[in-house]
């Protein structure tokens, strides 16, 4: 009996304690779960860009790269048409757009003028007040933060292009004196009127779009980053030290890689006589004058900030596609391009021999085709060496270094012998 009762008791402590223990599990709350994040502050709209302004930018960039590989070097007649028919093929308005299309996209690789507008893009009113200026007056850009980095970017580029097709056409000039010892260069070109003719109607022939380098284009503008420029500088550009000594540009978007030294603007320069120790070991350029980069600047220049402003504020998208490209029209580079193609015309309409076609294609489609680049990006920057003025005996003026159109063909000496003459007597 006592047996049994000290099992019962046993048994019930240990259903009592199993109980509790149960019963303490199911009372133990969890912990309260943590407050919520605060809401994000808005962002504003993501940077948009409509497809037309990248599309017009790879037909840019698609001629620089052809025009700018001109060789000057020439097999035959046949080969010179060719070359010439290559580089003069571009309609002017359509490269004019294209080159402040491209660059807006290198203007929207400045991290700077991205990061003061994008806290601008935050407020509704504030980015629609901002888009109204922008497009009343593409002026307005110019006294944004950031736009100045931005427009040495935009300057630079352009420039740099200007110079690489002017001086592949300055070789190419030069091989039209060099080549008439060739007795080839001499003879008439064929069909002078249907090369003409096709020059022509190359001038209002669109280019296609590449649409790989399009779509390149675009993932760098939208990115800001992945779009490599590369321009022959100098050390002293203003208030930045600015890297690279190439040739003119070499654009790789989507890669991030350039085929050549890159030239990025840099922090601030320490001061000015370590600037003037740079540049006193490096060839100057035109490129290495602080004034190239003043205001005001070109409507190009203008215009082509304004577009990467609107861009970056959110608002650059398809459904504002007209207004950009109305933009892309900055008026003095379609007038420069136009007046080369005249040019153009004139000069082949004379051109007989071979070599006189060179000198059109090195003159009138690469030389003033960079002229009008440089000219589209900065009011003070031209490639034409400036000549040295002599005077004549008399005082008047005359250029002491001026090269012919062409080599003027040998005089014959007369000969010394004279004829002997007899008199009759008479």
């Amino acid at each position: 009996m006592k047996l049994a009762i000290t099992k019962g008791l046993a048994s019930s402590l240990l259903a009592l304690s199993l109980a509790v223990t149960l019963a303490s599990c199911a009372t133990d709350a969890p912990p309260p779960p943590p407050p919520p994040a605060p809401a994000p502050a808005p962002a504003g709209p993501p940077v948009a860009l409509a497809t037309e302004i990248s599309d017009a930018a790879a037909v840019y960039v698609d001629y620089i790269q052809k025009a700018s590989a001109i060789k000057n070097q020439f097999a035959d007649g046949a080969d010179i048409q060719a070359k010439l028919a290559s580089a003069e093929a571009y309609e002017p308005n359509q490269l004019a757009n294209g080159a402040v299309a491209f660059a807006a996209i290198v203007a929207m690789q400045e991290p700077a003028f991205r990061a003061s507008l994008r806290n601008y893009a935050t407020d509704n009113a504030v980015r629609a007040d901002m888009v109204n200026r922008l497009l009343s007056d593409p002026a307005y850009v110019a006294v944004l933060p950031g736009a100045d980095a931005a427009a040495r970017r935009v300057i630079l580029a352009l420039s740099s292009d200007g110079q690489l097709v002017f001086k592949a056409g300055a070789a190419v000039k030069q091989s039209a004196y060099d080549i008439q010892m060739q007795k080839w260069s001499r003879e008439f070109v064929i069909d002078r009127e249907g090369r003409l003719a096709k020059a022509k109607s190359s001038a209002v022939t669109l280019a296609s779009v590449q649409s790989d380098a399009s779509a390149q284009l675009l993932t760098a503008a939208l990115t800001g980053s992945g779009l490599v420029t590369r321009a022959t500088t100098g050390q002293s550009t203003g208030s930045y030290a600015v890297g690279g000594a190439g040739d003119g540009v070499t654009f790789t978007p989507g890669t991030g890689q350039p085929a050549q030294p890159q030239a990025t603007v840099s922090t601030p320069i320490a001061s000015d006589a370590a600037t003037t120790s740079a540049a006193a070991n490096q060839p100057q350029t035109v490129f290495d004058r602080p004034d190239l980069f003043n205001q005001p600047y070109t409507q190009a220049v203008n215009r082509a900030l304004t577009i990467a402003a609107i861009a970056i504020l959110g608002e650059g998208g398809s459904t504002r596609a007209p207004a950009l490209t109305s933009l892309l029209n900055d008026g003095e580079g379609q007038k420069c391009l136009a007046m080369s193609k005249l040019n153009l015309y004139q000069c082949l309409a004379v051109a007989k021999p071979h070599y006189e076609d060179v000198f059109c294609l090195g003159q009138h489609v690469l030389m003033d085709t960079g002229q009008c680049l440089g000219e589209m990006s900065s009011n003070a920057l031209s490639f034409e060496p400036v000549k040295r003025v002599g005077f004549k005996a008399d005082g008047t003026s005359a250029y002491t270094d001026p090269k012919p159109y062409l080599k003027p063909a040998p005089v014959k000496k007369a000969s010394g012998k004279k004829k002997a003459t007899t008199s009759k007597k008479k």
